[in-house]
């Protein structure tokens, strides 16, 4: 009876984005009813956001409890702050400022504890601050599941400036994470239309084609802004784009996969798949690239996969080299060899989910294409 009620997590209660946002972080805890907090940072985003972030929390007469986070989100780390530091401080708040894999460990921490969770990264290099999921690392840098949260995040507050002043390398791996939710789910194929398709899949193509068309229209000067530091629409419309727009598409079709994968009868999703089976096998190759990068690249092979136009397929490429993606396997360390090609492709028909087998040939002739 309970998966028939299954609830649609957006991920986020309160959203705030604007230069200047991380200074009502205090007052954001404050309407949580927080007394005590614990504040996950990395350790460039303390630098960045701590004294901040601890005032802010001090002018509302909130305790802040700060860790620096030196690992991946492994469990090891989680249990420590879940099951240790939580419990014996009295934290009732935990807040997360940094990159992906600290604000995940800020979600399993807070959720798997019942408190409220506010997420104030200082970085966009993917969506992961709206989403109610964390993903899991082993201590050596392999990634190993996913915990899904049973509610959403509490708040989500973006401070524009610090985005911006971040290296211009993560925002443009946001960029290039973005459009994944279009391209590698194959909704961009004509074939997916209001009148035969499931309602949330549709809101999702639509979603995810607003996305496309933010960052495609304005992703190139928003990046050459972001290298300058400058807060710009451009630059503030695709952070936007990066995070929510991006992460409603994505939820509102979760439960669709399956239809993706088997409705149109060609293609196959896989971006997603290759981050993981390149951090699984080719773990120390990879090591420098992120996961918005390497979700990109397998974006361009998507492309050869859904039988996109040439015009599409190299307009999208050009895009994707003018704000310094990697255009081929060899760019991210992986010598292109058939050997290598067959081992990512057996990873990637298991890491992200089971794929139909019919869909080993398709990843393999699409990896073709990015080679170099």
């Amino acid at each position: 009876m309970a998966n028939e009620f299954k609830p649609v997590k957006f991920g986020c209660g309160r959203y705030i984005q604007a230069p200047g946002a991380m200074t009502v972080v205090g007052r954001e805890a404050s309407m949580l009813k927080g007394t005590k907090a614990l504040v996950i940072c990395g350790k460039k985003a303390a630098d960045a956001t701590g004294a901040i972030i601890e005032k802010s929390l001090k002018d509302a007469e909130i305790e802040p409890r700060f860790y620096i986070m030196e690992t991946d989100c492994c469990y090891e780390t989680l249990e420590h702050l879940r099951d240790e530091v939580v419990p014996k401080e009295g934290i009732d708040l935990v807040i997360g400022s940094g990159g992906g894999k600290v604000i995940d460990m800020t979600k399993a921490t807070g959720k798997g504890n019942g408190l409220p969770v506010i997420n104030a990264p200082s970085s966009v290099a993917t969506f992961n601050c709206w989403s109610a999921m964390s993903v899991m690392y082993t201590k050596d840098h392999k990634p190993i599941d996913r915990i899904w949260h049973e509610t959403e995040n509490n708040a989500v507050i973006l401070d524009t400036q610090i985005l911006a002043d971040a290296p211009v390398k993560l925002f443009a791996s946001g960029m290039a994470d973005a459009f994944a939710k279009y391209i590698e789910t194959g909704l961009m194929q004509e074939s997916y239309t209001i009148n035969n398709t499931p309602v949330g899949m549709y809101c999702s193509k639509v979603m995810a084609g607003t996305t496309n068309e933010i960052i495609l229209n304005k992703g190139e000067k928003a990046y050459r802004d972001c290298q300058k530091h400058e807060v710009t629409d451009e630059f503030d419309a695709c952070v936007f784009a990066n995070v929510a727009t991006t992460a409603i598409a994505a939820a509102v079709n979760y439960g669709n996969q399956s239809l993706i994968r088997t409705k149109n009868g060609k293609g196959a999703t896989f971006a997603h798949a290759m981050y993981y089976a390149c951090k699984t096998v080719f773990t120390e190759e990879t090591s420098n690239w992120l996961h918005g990068e390497i979700v990109g690249l397998g974006c361009q092979a998507e492309m050869y996969a859904f039988e996109r136009s040439e015009f599409e397929t190299n307009n999208f490429a050009r895009f994707m080299k003018a704000i310094g993606q990697p255009m081929s396997l060899r760019d991210i360390g992986i010598e292109p060899t058939d050997a290598n090609i067959r081992k990512l492709v057996d990873s990637m028909m298991v890491v992200w989910g089971k794929h139909p087998e019919e869909h080993w040939q398709i990843m393999y002739d699409s990896l073709q294409h990015i080679k170099g």
